[in-house]
């Protein structure tokens, strides 16, 4: 009854210790993760919300710190503070080459891009690429690219140039394509326009394997090629119409306003106010506003005098006053930063106990299960071994029933035989059956499989067990056995007889008989096998060796 109570009692201790402990180490299900962050990015950030991190160590908070950044990177959720990846550039070593750490000042340089401050992030990206032990890995060659874009932001274009051209050259496939493309924006920029209409035509001759948006910038640069440098105004046009009947492309804002300054370089005023006036009604973009406020300005004050005038200068000082305010908002960026990690870290407490709760709940349900099944297994052995054991008693009773009416009718009993060797056999493989559950069975077995080799020796301690085992399990077929002996040559059997008996009807080799027996060499079992078994009828010798 005490072994039943422990059973049921120790699945809802462990549960109570699992529930204590906090489960303090993560960096297995972190590692995981971080297979998956390529992949997976969405599926990752899911997983994430379930780890609490303020009951991670150092090294998996690293970890957390950059699977989160770059989860949020990849599936578009803006970083508004460098806070958390802080734990990570913290954390690793900057002076010795190490991926990890290497993600993390690459995570840092990301946090940068989505901040807007240039400086910064080209100071992680290259601490990034001096980390990388690897520099063939994906993240090492997007160094090069997000490199290039800051470096166009602060108007540095050779080194631009020399970002784009070494992403360039790392690339393969697609991303050499996008690798063109952002190598002939360098060249632009750089006022090298010959270089840069080479590639962009070269990629338009591959656009079924371009995405509808890199083929509308290839698009508007082949147009503002045209435009600033060639002063082709007819083909600028044609690349800015080709763009405009995409539809559905996005980052396209300056279409119209360009299509108004090749209007207005025409001479066609009136065009170029409609298009300033369209890119004004089809996109919000400040900057966009801004420039075409100012067009229509200039347009507008160059031409007849109107009655608007007034209103579209009020209209450029406004949005004048906007790109103000928002250089002015990092003041209040930071408050709305730190409000926003006070609820992240609100968010990680409650996820954290929600998900101690489920791991508690799932450990019970689990234990419970493997209990049960256990309490199964056992009772499933237990019954086939109490039905071997019934099986041999009504195998006994009926044999000594046939004995008994042999004695008494001779050659006229109505049993045969056959009926006799077959309760032999019956009862010799269900001892066999109860022996091939004991431990020293296992040991044989594993013996028998040296047959063709010198087998090891047998303790004293096993071979006494060995002996005791056989006995208790082949204790009916044994009484046959000296049945047999004594009817047909008046035999007595020894126990040890008896023991190489039953390990011949069993199969074992001649080898493990020898250590089973202690007998000092193989052909020593050899004539004690031919003695013994001289004693017994062919029937009897052939049940044995049919067995075996």
């Amino acid at each position: 009854m005490k072994r039943y109570v422990t059973l049921y009692v120790m699945p809802l201790l462990l549960a109570t210790l699992c529930m204590g402990c906090g489960g303090h180490d993560h960096m297995r299900q972190l590692e995981r993760l971080e297979a998956q962050l390529d992949t997976a990015p969405d599926a990752v950030r899911l997983a994430l919300d379930s780890i609490p991190f303020s009951s991670l160590s150092n090294e998996e908070r690293a970890l957390y710190a950059i699977l989160r950044t770059q989860a949020d990177y990849k599936c578009y959720v803006p970083l508004t503070t460098d806070t958390l990846i802080r734990h990570a550039t913290d954390y690793y070593n900057r002076n010795r080459k190490n991926y990890r750490a290497a993600m993390a000042w690459y995570s840092l340089g990301c946090v940068y891009t989505e901040l807007e401050d240039d400086a910064s992030a080209v100071e992680a990206y290259l601490q990034a690429q001096s980390l990388f032990p690897d520099t063939t890995v994906l993240y090492y060659q997007l160094c090069y690219q997000n490199l290039g874009q800051h470096y166009i932001n602060k108007k540095m274009p050779d080194e631009a140039l020399a970002a784009y051209t070494a992403y360039h050259n790392a690339t393969e496939g697609y991303a050499h394509l996008y690798a063109d493309l952002r190598l002939a924006q360098a060249y632009i920029y750089n006022e090298q326009p010959e270089q840069a209409r080479e590639i962009l035509e070269n990629l338009l001759q591959h656009r079924d394997e371009i995405d509808k948006q890199s083929l509308g910038t290839i698009l508007f640069d082949l147009g503002k090629i045209e435009y600033v440098f060639s002063k082709d105004y007819d083909k600028s046009e044609v690349y800015f119409d080709q763009l405009i009947a995409l539809c559905d492309v996005g980052n396209t804002d300056g279409v119209y306003w360009f299509k108004g300054r090749v209007s207005e370089s025409r001479g066609d005023f009136d065009a170029a106010k409609n298009h300033y006036e369209k890119a004004m009604q089809t996109y919000d973009e400040v900057y966009l506003q801004y420039n075409c406020a100012r067009s229509l300005l200039y347009l507008t004050i160059d031409s007849v005098a109107q009655p608007d005038l007034y209103g579209y200068i009020k209209r450029f000082e406004q949005m004048g006053d906007s790109i103000n305010r928002i250089e002015r908002r990092s003041e209040i960026d930071e408050i709305r930063t730190a409000h926003a990690m006070e609820l992240h870290q609100r968010e990680l407490r409650d996820a954290h106990r929600k998900f101690m709760y489920h791991a508690a709940l799932i450990a019970v349900c689990i234990l419970a299960t493997i209990t049960i099944v256990t309490l199964y297994i056992e009772q499933r052995r237990k019954q086939h071994y109490l039905h071997l054991r019934q099986e041999l008693q009504r195998n006994q009773a009926r044999i000594y029933k046939m004995y008994q009416s042999i004695e008494e009718n001779g050659d006229s009993s109505p049993h045969s035989r056959e009926e006799v060797l077959t309760l032999y056999r019956n009862s010799l493989n269900a001892s066999i059956a109860l022996f091939n559950k004991s431990a020293c069975a296992a040991n044989l077995q594993r013996l028998n499989k040296l047959r063709n080799k010198d087998v090891s020796s047998i303790s004293v301690k096993d071979r006494e067990e060995l002996y005791e085992t056989l006995d208790e399990n082949f204790i009916t077929f044994i009484t046959y056995l000296r049945y047999e002996a004594d009817k047909y040559s008046q035999a007595k059997l020894s126990t040890v007889n008896i023991h190489l008996i039953l390990l011949l009807a069993m199969g074992y080799s001649t080898g493990v008989i020898r250590e089973c027996l202690a007998a000092a060499t193989d052909n020593v079992v050899t004539q004690q096998k031919k003695r013994v078994l001289s004693k017994f009828p062919n029937d009897i010798l052939d049940l044995l060796y049919n067995n075996s």
